[in-house]
């Protein structure tokens, strides 16, 4: 389907890539793994023409249809959202124009009458061959797959938020049926129904597909092969992700014992030179050995991020009983939900549930001021300081540096302990004076985590903070939510990573809903 050959590409001063040659053949399912920062969404620039590699180049087949899912454009225009699907099907449209206008011209004059007729055949064929007839079904059908009917169709794309444009682009890609899907972080802004009904889609496509993707569970539902980026080069790995995870700790073993080996007869060899080179009977010997020492090598472990240190600071509060929600009724001019009773205390883990749209951001930005209730009250008590991630990953000025965006926020840090902050959470030496613009999505929310954790604060508001994050960095981040002594109030879509933050408390927010 796609080659790739001898592709070699640098980041800065590091090299992500070289040398690389792969294929994609047809019927692959791959998920593109590696580290954050290791040149996962760069590849896939370079393999949707966006970057022109240093070296290399990718070779496409004649006429393949591509649909790329990017997770940080964005869509402004003035159409509702049945609209903008629509598009994905105007080549269709434009055959129904012109069939329209055939018969128009058929009305008005019988000229070239049979001529005519037979063009119109055609284009019926075509349009009943390419499912023109069954639009509005193909589209209602992909719109409640991913939740987007909840926001109505009629609804303009300017008023939806990044993560429900998101989900209408990918929509309205899966309706363009293309050869091949390459998707950035497509899970980001799906929730747990929506992720399966996806996965199921996409077991049942016929083309290629070739993800990016830190929901381990949705990769291993759905791929078939894995590309894992490691020591500028990427390996190829039959299985889904928990059979790449086996192979490669199985490889990593053995790659283990060899240096070992390998290791053992270098001290030998030498010990023999050593001794070996000053004496005339023995020097030849000695010399033949130091050859052999020339050609031993050692097979390198994958180059890693450095390790972050996620730990939230808390904020001491001697109440118990830190927020009280009586007959909460929030939204917008009308509410989304109502009658909300609940009391948050110290110490508590609380994941807040409920399907996309239903209004999980809404509340947890109510709760923290964000956003004016519409009824009901809501009563602090003590002096509460909220930590909020929010889960669109975005900066004003994305042309600053990481350590420009730190010491802006916090202007009594010196460099040191601003870098030294950078470095804490993972974001390497190399990265901190590059263009936030630059930085993969994993790197950006790290960014947003050293900010996090520079205060102390009495209650932690998570809008799926591990969207982004690479499977260690997550673990990490668990622990740190663990070892949190407030209360974390929190949204998460990826059930992996629930699984490690322990007592958690859960609520389902459809219970709420407002009839409205």
């Amino acid at each position: 389907m796609i080659e790739i050959k001898n592709l070699t590409h640098s980041f800065g001063d590091k090299t992500l890539y070289k040398n690389v040659n792969l294929n994609i053949n047809k019927g692959e399912k791959i998920g593109l793994v590696g580290l954050n920062g290791t040149g996962k969404t760069t590849f896939i620039n370079i393999l949707t023409e966006k970057i022109i590699p240093e070296h290399g180049e990718i070779v496409f087949p004649k006429n393949l249809k591509v649909g790329y899912l990017d997770q940080f454009i964005d869509i402004q225009k003035n159409q509702t959202i049945l609209e903008y699907l629509k598009t994905a099907f105007q080549d269709l449209y434009k055959l129904d124009l012109e069939y329209n206008s055939i018969l128009k011209q058929l009305e008005n004059n019988g000229e070239n009458e049979q001529q005519k007729l037979n063009k119109m055949q055609n284009i019926f064929e075509k349009l009943l061959e390419s499912g023109f007839y069954e639009i509005d079904t193909k589209i209602n059908q992909i719109a409640t797959g991913l939740g987007i009917c909840d926001y109505k169709m009629e609804t303009y794309l300017k008023n939806l938020s990044g993560g429900q444009k998101m989900k209408v682009m990918l929509a309205k890609i899966l309706l363009q049926k293309p050869d091949i899907l390459i998707l950035d972080e497509p899970t980001n802004y799906l929730d747990t129904n929506h992720i399966e009904w996806f996965s199921k889609f996409l077991n049942k496509f016929e083309g290629n597909v070739l993800i990016v993707s830190h929901d381990v569970t949705f990769l291993d539902g759905v791929i078939n092969t894995v590309w894992s980026l490691e020591n500028q080069t990427i390996l190829k790995y039959n299985g889904n992700y928990s059979s790449f995870e086996k192979q490669k700790s199985l490889i990593e073993k053995t790659q283990q014992k060899r240096n070992e080996n390998l290791e053992k007869e270098r001290k030998k060899l030498e010990e023999y030179i050593a001794k070996n080179k000053v004496r005339s009977s023995t020097a030849k010997q000695a010399k033949r050995r130091e050859k052999r020492l020339q050609k031993l090598e050692v097979v390198k472990k994958t180059e890693a991020l450095p390790d972050p240190h996620f730990d939230f600071l808390y904020k001491h509060n001697p109440f118990n009983n830190l927020i009280v929600l009586r007959n909460l009724s929030i939204g917008y001019q009308t509410p989304i939900l109502s009658g909300i009773n609940f009391d948050f205390f110290n110490g508590e883990k609380i994941r807040i549930k409920g399907f996309n749209g239903i209004g999980k951001t809404t509340l947890l930005k109510t709760i923290i001021k964000l956003i004016p209730q519409l009824f009901g009250t809501i009563n602090y008590y003590g002096n509460i300081d909220f930590g909020f991630f929010e889960q669109e990953i975005d900066f004003e000025d994305k042309s600053q540096t990481p350590l420009q965006n730190v010491l802006l926020n916090f202007p009594d840090l010196s460099e040191k302990a601003a870098r030294g902050l950078l470095s804490k959470v993972g974001i390497d030496k190399k990265h901190v004076l590059e263009p936030i613009k630059n930085l993969s999505g994993g790197e950006m929310c790290r960014l947003k985590i050293a900010k996090l954790i520079k205060e102390p604060h009495t209650v932690l508001v998570l809008d799926e903070i591990s969207s982004h994050l690479d499977v260690k960095a997550k673990s990490v981040l668990a622990k740190a939510i663990n070892n949190f002594s407030g209360l974390v109030l929190f949204v998460s879509h990826e059930e992996d990573f629930v699984l490690q933050i322990k007592d958690v408390k859960e609520i389902d927010i459809k219970q709420f809903k407002s009839k409205n």
